[in-house]
């Protein structure tokens, strides 16, 4: 009894450190428009000026991600166990036989696929200007899409004292200050 909960709760554990350091490399490998944090504090929660089927399209793609992580994670194992019979089984000259543990780890590449696109999708829905944030009760006005993104996109880049500087992405030739040193920086140009 005590080994079967000792394995419990590693196995938790292993899954917990695997979906805290996972997750957030596959959101970060989708491009994203616009930061999905609250521009205020930071938090996740915010709601966005989108329209309403744009939401429904979020909730599927958080479903998608979900489901697809859970496939990618739970399918590991039994990918890596049935690859492992089926080198087993080449190895003894039954190429016929081996075939399916060979092929196994292609369903890995399709749950991953899944999670991509869940990321994506989510990824767009953060595109749109926020609305109202959960954490903080922060609110903002209605603004167009696409005044959003070009306000959004801004280059970040480093003054020669170590200040980070941020300059908007869309005017060519835009010089800013570094309230460090006090010296004027011309930022460089979004390509």
């Amino acid at each position: 009894m005590f080994a079967q909960t000792l394995l419990t709760k590693l196995a938790e554990e292993l899954l917990k450190l695997l979906v805290e350091w996972l997750a957030p490399k596959v959101l970060r490998s989708v491009p994203h428009l616009a930061p999905p944090d609250c521009p205020r504090c930071g938090g996740y929660g915010v709601a966005r000026w989108a329209p309403r089927w744009a939401t429904t399209v979020f909730v599927l793609s958080v479903l998608t991600f979900a489901w697809g992580f859970t496939a990618t994670v739970l399918s590991l194992p039994v990918v890596v166990l049935v690859a492992a019979v089926g080198v087993r089984t080449a190895w003894h000259g039954d190429l016929v036989a081996a075939l399916p543990g060979l092929l196994a780890p292609l369903g890995l590449a399709g749950s991953g696929a899944v999670t991509v696109a869940g990321a994506a999708g989510m990824a767009w829905y953060h595109s749109f200007p926020p609305r109202l944030c959960r954490r903080c009760h922060g609110r903002w006005p209605r603004r167009d899409r696409a005044e959003y993104l070009r306000m959004v996109r801004s280059v970040v880049f480093a003054c020669r004292c170590g200040q980070r500087l941020r300059a908007p992405g869309t005017a060519a030739g835009v010089r800013v200050r570094c309230p460090r040193c006090g010296t004027e920086r011309l930022a460089p140009t979004v390509g």
